[in-house]
């Protein structure tokens, strides 16, 4: 058995533990929501430290640590830095990022799960209003976590389900009620 693994993944979140490391959450097409921890990644000589921001999609490398995988290696993909230009973009990345990070759990695979957030991340990067297809694929997403089944959500009711799944609020900015037609 390798103690060592690498995954395809886009970065979902990433918070601050001890004086130089992180712990970040990823979404991947082989293992589905994965935490890992990035050692000294917060030191400013760091080479994964770009690599590990939210919304990027990424090749990791990996070692099997007592507890949690610990990253030994970042190489970005993907950063749609196109979108994370523009603020209601971010924010709608932001959003996408957050619901997929409420609504899986560790180690559960589902491939177009990663595929349509990945795909709404590079929609993303080129101009026009994406809302409509943000909001088609975040439905596709829930049904297929198994949420609902082709039901028809307005844009509120949506953001209501979701909380409601995920048994608390969505913290970034909502998107789903604001006119975002300009962006």
């Amino acid at each position: 058995m390798s103690h060592t693994f690498s995954l395809e993944a886009i970065v979902l979140k990433r918070h601050n533990f001890a004086e130089a490391d992180r712990f970040i959450t990823v979404y991947s097409r082989q293992q589905g929501k994965v935490s890992a921890l990035a050692k000294g990644v917060r030191k400013l000589t760091s080479r994964k430290r770009a690599a590990l921001e939210p919304g990027n999609h990424v090749k990791l490398m990996l070692a099997k640590g007592h507890t949690t995988p610990i990253v030994t290696e970042a190489v970005i993909i993907n950063s749609f830095a196109p979108a994370k230009g523009n603020l209601s973009r971010i924010t709608q990345t932001y959003q996408l990022l957050e619901i997929i990070d409420h609504l899986t759990v560790e180690d559960e695979s589902h491939p177009q799960v990663f595929y349509l957030l990945k795909n709404s991340l590079s929609a993303l990067e080129q101009g026009g209003s994406k809302k409509t297809m943000l909001l088609e694929n975040i439905r596709l997403i829930l049904k297929e976590l198994g949420f609902t089944h082709d039901k028809q959500f307005s844009e509120t009711s949506l953001k209501d389900y979701i909380e409601s799944l995920a048994e608390k609020k969505l913290r970034t900015k909502e998107y789903f009620t604001t006119d975002l037609s300009l962006g």
